[in-house]
Parts: structure tokens; C-alpha cells; sequence
């Protein structure tokens, strides 16, 4: 990764991310993550991987629930900022070439990561080996038919993030969550539109699609495959 690639850009922000994210969609993710996904599950020492940890927002709170946190991202910078705000262990490294074993985390926490890799697939498939069976990955990402209208935002500077952007399809995303032997067990859509483009007072909606079983499933008893993904 060198400073000019696009790959580096939010590292190139880390001492003002957390002022130009949208503290709206923020408290929406971490809702979405630890409250409706998560809610009925303990994190308390649960050996959790936040990949993608940006300024440790997500690392911060699953430590508060009692986990043992891993804090992922590309950028050194970054990491240092969540250790320092999660009280985390970090690790600076691509998503898509995790140097760490097969099967080590019970949960798997990534929040808007997934599009900023170059090659998404293969971060789900990762994401996917470090959990072990049984555990849960919990993403968030945004939906691809949005790609166009926050790109034209960007060029028109409605929005201050210029990084590598590469969204993905709902029915892609499911697809890659199945191949990498993970049970999908809810789909949620949470913003009816782009928060990036401003129209957060109306935003707030959107679309549960929960997968057959996923009520019984989320609540404690495995899937026919074991590992378990929430998107």
C-alpha cells in the first residue's frame, strides 16, 4: 500500500475520520450490529475480530459488552487510534491476506470494510476461515445500486471520502456468504437511501429479509453448516 493508492486514503484521514463520518449513520451501524444482530448473544469473552476497525468505534463497543477484541485495518495509524480508544489488540494488515489462523475468533465484526478492498469475495472468504464453527459474522455494506449516485457524489464533493469503493449487490453478497460454507441467517436493509448524500432525517427505514430459520438459529442453535453470517 503506498500513501497515493486509494487503499490508503482513510489511513491518510485517521486523525479526522471520526469528524467527517456521519455520527448518525454511526449510532444506525452500531444499532444495527449490536442491538438487532447481536442482542440476544453474549460477547463476554468471546474472542472477537473487528475487520476494518477504522477510528474503533465497533472495537469500543464490543469491548464494552465483555469481548476479547482484534482490531483490523490496513493503516497503522488507525490501529493505533482504536487500541488506544478500545483498549484492543491491533493488527495492521489487509483483510484479503489475514496472517492469522484458521478458526480463531468466535465472532466476526465488519462494518463498511468490505468495499474499500479490491477484491471483496475473497475478504468474505477470509472473514469466513478465522471464524470457528458456530460463530457469527456480522457485516454491514452498502447496497451497489447506490455505487453511481455517492461516485457522482464524490466527484461534486458532496462528500469528503475519495478511497477505493468497490459495493456490492445483495444477492452477490448472499452468494459469497454461502460459498464461504457460512448459513446466512438475516438480511437486513437498513437505509432506504445513501446517508453520504445527506437525507439522514428521513432515513431510518428499510428492509428485514430474515433467511429461513433465522429466528431459531440467532437465538443459539447452529446452523446446518455451523458458522453463521448476519448481513
Amino acid at each position: 500500500m503506498t500513501r497515493g493508492s486509494r487503499e490508503y486514503f482513510y489511513e491518510s484521514i485517521a486523525d479526522r475520520f471520526e469528524g467527517l463520518d456521519h455520527p448518525a449513520d454511526v449510532r444506525r451501524r452500531l444499532s444495527v450490529v449490536f442491538d438487532e444482530c447481536l442482542g440476544h448473544a453474549s460477547l463476554s469473552g468471546k474472542r472477537t475480530l473487528d475487520a476494518g476497525c477504522g477510528y474503533g468505534p465497533f472495537s469500543a463497543a464490543a469491548t464494552a459488552r465483555g469481548a476479547t477484541v482484534v482490531s483490523v485495518d490496513v493503516g497503522p495509524r488507525l490501529v493505533a487510534r482504536t487500541m488506544a480508544r478500545a483498549g484492543s489488540r491491533g493488527l495492521v494488515a489487509d483483510v484479503c491476506q489475514l496472517a492469522v489462523r484458521d478458526e480463531s475468533f468466535d465472532a466476526v465484526i465488519s462494518s463498511e470494510m468490505l468495499e474499500h478492498t479490491k477484491a471483496p469475495a475473497r475478504a468474505v472468504r477470509e472473514l469466513a476461515r478465522v471464524l470457528r464453527p458456530n460463530g457469527v459474522l456480522v457485516l454491514t455494506t452498502p447496497n451497489r445500486v447506490w455505487q453511481g449516485p455517492v461516485r457522482a457524489a464524490s466527484v461534486l464533493r458532496l462528500r469528503p471520502f475519495h478511497g477505493m469503493e468497490n459495493f456490492v449487490a445483495w444477492r452477490q453478497l448472499e452468494a459469497w456468504c454461502s460459498a464461504a460454507g457460512l448459513d446466512v441467517l438475516v438480511h437486513v436493509g437498513f437505509h432506504p437511501w445513501p446517508f453520504q448524500l445527506g437525507l439522514h432525517a428521513a432515513a431510518g427505514g428499510g428492509r428485514e429479509v430474515p433467511r429461513p430459520g433465522a429466528w431459531r438459529e440467532a437465538h443459539g442453535e447452529p446452523g446446518a453448516r455451523g458458522a453463521k453470517a448476519l448481513i
